[in-house]
């Protein structure tokens, strides 16, 4: 018989800005579940390869992250 856990981790959100050449175009948010914001930052940046935003034609394609708690 194994023990199950019941610790959550704590949820936080984070907006990625998606730039072109320096300009702003586009924000995507994710909830993300993280033992720290550094970990969702990452989690999130990760994830935003998979967006519509992330594309291979827009040049000089850059991204920030801004992460709070949930």
């Amino acid at each position: 018989m194994r023990a199950q856990s019941s610790l959550t981790l704590p949820q936080f959100i984070v907006d990625i800005a998606f730039f072109s050449g320096g300009e702003y175009y586009a924000t995507e948010t994710y909830t993300v579940p993280a033992s720290t914001w550094f970990a969702a930052e990452q989690q999130a940046l990760q994830m935003s390869v998979n967006s519509v935003y992330d594309d291979a034609r827009i040049p000089d394609l850059s991204r920030t992250a801004t992460v709070r708690t949930a």
